[in-house]
Formats: C-alpha cells, structure tokens, sequence
C-alpha cells in the first residue's frame, strides 16, 4: 500500500482519540518514548491508525507508573517476548489496582446503603421481615471476659479488619449470641461480622427476624434489648436465633453521639 494511501491523524486528532494533550505526544517524542509515523518537510506530525494499538498499550502502562525506561525498551523494539513479560509484570499491579478499586466500590456502596436506610428507619418499633440468606465474613471469637479495655477492643476489631483485607470504616456490626440473649447479658458481644462474600465467609441464615432502629449513643445495650424483647414476646414469638448488631449512623456520617444510630435484627419464630 502507498504511504499516500495510509490512514493518518493529526497530532491533535490522535491526542483526542485519548483525551489527553498534544504537549503529551510532543513529551514522548522529546524523550524517545513515542514518535509519530510521519513528520512532514512542513514540520507537522501524523500518526497511522496501526499506532493506536502500541499507544494504548504504553498509556495503559503508564497509568499504572510503568518505568519510562522499560516501555521505551519495548516500544522502540518490540518483540512477541518482550510483550509477553510486559504483560506478565503488569498483571499483578493490575490484581491490586482490582482489588483497591473493589474495596472502595464496596464501601461506597455500604455508606449509600446504610445511609438511606438510616434516614428512611422508623424508630424504637419492630417491624417483621423474612430474610434470604446473606454471605458474611466474622470474626474469631471475643475474649472471655466480662468487659473489655477500649485499646483491647480496638486491637481486636483492627486485627478483625487486617484479616478480612478491608481498611478504613468497614461498617463492622457485632454478633450477640441466642445463649447471651437468654441471659439477659446484652453487652456481650460474641464476634465481630461484616456483610461480604469471600472464601472464609459463613452464612447468616435465612428467615424471620424482627428489626428494630435506636438513635442515640452506644453505651447502655440493656436499655435497648430488654424493652425490645419484650415487644418481641408481646407479639407471640419467641427467639431462635442470634442478634445481629448495625451501626448506619456512627461518627462517620454524624457530628454527635445523640444522633448515632444502631440497628438490631433477632432471629424469631411464631
């Protein structure tokens, strides 16, 4: 084919194709990273149509802070073999970029979700639902003891979140086991729990659980259970199961403790 007769794209024309600017390709021509195909006696710049390909790799590649040294090795002699350990090095760095932008896609979700239904929740009322089955991760079992320090709690629920890779709010609930609730002992929490599909998941089991939303700080759980189980067994039922602790409201999304907000769910049956 004559070179008259090969698509080309102006400077401008190829940086739009990317979004990005002319001074770009002006840079990784500077540097020898990226030459256009064609320069005219008239000093313009034209790229081809089979250069699309080789920039969207080397853009790809620099996205994710590639070395400018190790593309231009590649780019200005490519070869199947050096393709094939570009690609093979890039795909970790890919995996973790993956999995950062999961993570973050899973909280957002979690602060729109917990959020609305904050602000949608009827308060200091049971409501009756039927539940599906929901995959979550937990925690290894608290310590045996009757109360624990503020720093072993928090050294607890940190090496809870190290385990389960999240960083950040994680909208951690805590789990107070059918036993304890028998008891009357409402401030023992049994493990720590987050909604999440993952390999050491279990399942929260699926069925009746009666809801109930309290606004205000997290300080006085019998307070809270005690009139709420009394409404449970003022309905005709009775508790099958364990009561799951929710936070939608913490320090997060509200400047004082009066306006925090806890949701707890009982498994029960008629």
């Amino acid at each position: 084919m004559s070179k008259d007769n090969v698509k080309t794209f102006t400077t401008g024309e190829f940086a739009q194709r990317f979004g990005i600017k002319k001074d770009t390709l002006f840079y990784y021509d500077r540097i020898g990273l990226f030459h256009p195909a064609i320069v005219k006696d008239n000093g313009y710049r034209n790229y081809t149509f089979e250069q699309l390909d080789v920039f969207w790799m080397l853009q790809s590649l620099r996205e994710l802070n590639f070395p400018i040294n190790a593309l231009k090795n590649y780019v200005n002699a490519p070869s199947p073999e050096k393709l094939i350990d570009l690609s093979k090095e890039q795909l970790n760095h890919v995996e973790e970029e993956i999995k950062k932008l999961e993570q973050i896609k899973w909280l957002l979700n979690n602060i729109v979700t917990f959020s609305e239904e904050a602000l949608n929740a009827p308060l200091d009322v049971i409501s009756l639902k039927l539940l599906p089955e929901e995959p979550i991760l937990c925690s290894k079992l608290l310590p045996l003891k009757s109360e624990l320090s503020p720093d072993e709690w928090f050294d607890f629920t940190d090496q809870f979140l190290k385990d389960a890779e999240l960083k950040g709010p994680a909208y951690a609930g805590s789990i107070v086991s059918k036993k304890y609730l028998d008891a009357g002992v409402f401030e023992r929490v049994d493990r720590l729990f987050v909604r999440r599909k993952g390999i050491k998941s279990e399942m929260k089991p699926a069925g009746l659980y009666a809801i109930t939303y309290h606004k205000g700080p997290f300080e006085s759980p019998k307070q809270i259970y005690e009139p709420f189980i009394q409404k449970i067994k003022e309905q005709g039922l009775s508790i099958c199961g364990d009561a799951y602790e929710e936070y939608p409201l913490d320090k997060l999304a509200v400047q004082h403790s009066d306006d925090f907000m806890i949701k707890i769910s009982i498994a029960v049956q008629k």
